[in-house]
């Protein structure tokens, strides 16, 4: 069955079951890799932005974080006009709301944090409550690979709380801890969810037959 075939397959299914758009879930993985590249920029660049001015930290991390929405809502109504979709079903509506609360509390949790330079707060922060998101996504999508790398992140992350606290290492914008936790965020925010979504669009190709 050519792709071509196995869409419109999937649009007659779909049209025929309209009261399934509640529960039906169609996703672009794009936006992970989207999502990645906004982690990566935003963890190299949030402490030198911060020590330069909290004010245009919370400026530039509000900018990109309003990009990678942007990006994602561009993405998923480009994936429901495949469907035959005209407006994001009730679990897209859940998942882009849960990110979006997320997002702001973490923005200004960041800027409080920021003008005190707990910056390994704020990046373990990140990382806790984008894993719980992405637990979320796990769920909705019954994808088990995002639900472990969630669970993994965040208890990853208590644990470096912990540590940190122990080693009286969360101040300062210049410290070993610092740059681990730097790393973890990379790997946890930006590598992990990319290659989940490499992997899960493998997956649908597989499944159309390209």
């Amino acid at each position: 069955m050519s792709e071509k075939e196995e869409v419109l397959r999937q649009i007659s299914e779909i049209k025929n079951h309209l009261i399934d758009k509640k529960t039906f879930f169609p996703y672009n993985y794009n936006a992970c890799h989207a999502w990645a590249v906004i982690a990566l920029v935003l963890t190299v660049v949030m402490v030198p932005l911060y020590e330069y001015s909290v004010a245009m930290g919370t400026g530039v991390v509000f900018t990109l974080i309003a990009i990678g929405f942007l990006i994602e809502g561009s993405l998923t109504k480009k994936v429901n006009e495949r469907y035959d979709i005209d407006e994001c079903t009730k679990r897209q509506h859940y998942i882009m709301k849960n990110f979006l609360m997320i997002a702001l509390f973490l923005i200004l949790l960041t800027t409080l944090l920021a003008s005190h330079k707990l910056y390994a707060v704020i990046y373990l922060a990140w990382l806790f409550l984008i894993s719980l998101g992405y637990f979320a996504v796990g769920f909705v999508l019954n994808i088990k690979k995002f639900t472990e790398m969630a669970n993994f992140n965040m208890a990853l992350s208590l644990l470096l709380l912990l540590i940190g606290i122990y080693l009286e290492a969360l101040v300062g914008s210049d410290s070993l801890f610092l740059r681990l936790t730097q790393a973890v965020v990379i790997v946890g925010l930006a590598l992990l969810p990319s290659w989940i979504a490499l992997r899960q669009q493998r997956e649908e190709r597989k499944e159309c037959g390209v």
